[in-house]
């Protein structure tokens, strides 16, 4: 299958594409209601029974591995630097001081990186693209524009996949892809040059077998996959928007602030120890191929 999509007997994956767009939209119209990094952070938090039950744990942790590295960046150079802060929190070794008003800063918008994240790698891993372009059309999605999302979901991995075949085959050819940075820039040509064309060919491929089945014709588009809204979308549909009328209420009535001097050092903390955590298990897999090969 040539998509981000993985296969899964699960309740998420059993919801319609139509559900699952508009929950990635109620995740992003929710981490913007609130400012507090401590709402941001319970938002976060109730996410994580949505990955339990999409059976996909494991692919989650490492697809938000990269966003981990945004996240500390924000969160270590915004809590010293940004000059909206004034009252000090704690030191760090050279007298670098982290301030309340800027960690509140960059605790907004980093767990507002994690929360989105997360809500986007859901809807890729569990919706099936056919699936998508489908419930778009139902949507009165002109056929053209649902093709549009549903090519955009698969070229990612056949263009990874392409690029994973042609750097081994420049390796095979002694080119050196494992060198320094400089020494990497200076071989990027070789390894792009023959992607970029691969590339081009497969789209012209691609226009060829449309054509083949008449993709250009007017008239109703037919399919091998069906999606309908179940009892199941209507209670998830039902549930979302009584936690966005009470985030409304909570945001614009209340002005609630659950944000303490702990939370936000503490919360510092742990992207850190997580960012170790990833950077020592990438160093691992590395020392570990130079010792075995």
């Amino acid at each position: 299958m040539n998509s981000l999509y993985i296969a899964r007997e699960s309740m998420i994956h059993r919801l319609d594409p139509r559900t699952k767009i508009l929950f990635v939209l109620f995740i992003v119209i929710s981490s913007f209601l609130f400012k507090d990094p401590a709402m941001q952070l319970i938002l976060l938090i109730g996410m994580f029974p949505l990955i339990l039950l999409s059976k996909l744990v494991k692919q989650y942790l490492m697809s938000m591995q990269f966003l981990m590295l945004f996240v500390v960046l924000i969160m270590t150079i915004h809590g010293i630097y940004n000059p909206i802060g004034e009252t000090p929190v704690f030191e760090i070794f050279g007298g670098l001081t982290f301030k309340y008003e800027s960690l509140v800063y960059a605790s907004v918008m980093s767990f507002r990186i994690l929360v989105i994240g997360t809500a986007a790698v859901l809807f890729v891993m569990t919706t099936h693209p056919s699936d998508l372009a489908i419930a778009l059309m139902k949507w009165k999605v002109p056929h053209s524009i649902a093709f549009m999302f549903l090519s955009t979901f698969q070229i990612i991995p056949i263009i990874a996949r392409e690029a994973k075949i042609v750097m081994e085959a420049q390796q095979a050819r002694c080119l050196d892809v494992k060198a320094n940075i400089f020494e990497r820039v200076k071989h990027l040509v070789p390894l792009f040059a023959p992607l970029f064309i691969i590339t081009f060919v497969k789209v012209h491929q691609l226009s060829y077998v449309l054509e083949c089945r008449a993709f250009s014709r007017n008239g109703v588009k037919t399919s091998l996959r069906e999606t309908k809204i179940s009892s199941l979308d209507y209670m998830f549909i039902s549930g979302m928007l009584v936690l966005l009328l009470t985030e409304l209420y909570l945001s614009f009535a209340q002005q609630i602030s659950l944000t303490t001097s702990n939370l936000l050092v503490s919360s510092l903390f742990a992207v850190w120890a997580v960012f170790f955590i990833v950077i020592v298990k990438f160093v691992y897999k590395k020392v570990s191929v130079f010792i075995g090969g």
